[in-house]
């Protein structure tokens, strides 16, 4: 599964790639923003696999949007100005959608990330810490929950807590972005691992979590509550 957004300034752009969206079984459209202010605020919090990205809009264009991102998703342009074309294969675009697009170009595109992102994750399903001269190996499978201390980060996996001196940014560029969403300034959570979600605290095994004011929205997005 392909977890998506979609930025752009026109309601009616948006309804288009949400409708499209709505026929692929493999793909996941999360949230859609007509401001590419709360875009941002929003993917700074909430990587995700791929940007249903606008180029000309008020305030931050698409370009200075993807700019500023530090972990930077796989990005297909939706556009009416065809003028943008060239500049936007100077930042990797996996397609450049002219609007208005119908439906097969749009699964063409779409058909694009999913192959580039599939064989990614196939690559990648493990990553390495360092625990003073030793680099250890950890499974994403393993992991249930990350808890931010300090300097360092508490990675619970569903038989032993590691502590790397890491940060929360330099982790989620590790993590396959389908799989964990950040509930809160301090946690990060495996989604698979969620037992229950009760008085704004997720439950995963023996640990209640908080969900902050701040990512409450994001949660109940993902879990479609």
């Amino acid at each position: 599964m392909i977890t998506a957004i979609a930025i752009d300034d026109e309601p009616s752009a948006i309804e288009v790639i949400y409708h499209h969206a709505t026929r692929l079984k493999h793909l996941e459209l999360i949230a859609h923003f007509h401001s590419a202010k709360k875009a941002l605020d929003y993917l700074k919090r909430n990587p995700v696999d791929l940007i249903f990205l606008d180029i000309n809009m008020p305030e931050i264009s698409g370009l200075e949007l993807l700019q500023s991102l530090q972990v930077k998703p796989e990005v297909i342009f939706t556009t009416a100005y065809s003028e943008f074309a060239v500049e936007s294969y100077a930042y990797n675009a996996l397609d450049y959608l002219l609007k208005p697009f119908e439906f097969d170009r749009f699964q063409l595109a779409v058909h694009k990330a999913q192959q580039k992102i599939s064989n990614k994750k196939n690559e990648d399903t493990f990553f390495f810490i360092k625990d003073g001269f030793k680099n250890i190996k950890i499974s994403f499978n393993e992991i249930i929950f990350v808890k931010s201390s300090g300097n360092y980060l508490d990675i619970h996996t569903s038989s032993k807590v590691y502590s790397p001196r890491m940060t929360f940014s330099e982790l989620i560029q590790k993590l396959p972005f389908s799989r964990f969403l950040r509930v809160h300034q301090s946690y990060l959570i495996h989604i698979d691992s969620v037992e229950k979600i009760e008085h704004n605290h997720i439950h995963i095994a023996t640990h209640k979590i908080p969900i902050s004011s701040t990512y409450k929205d994001d949660v109940f997005r993902r879990f479609n509550l």
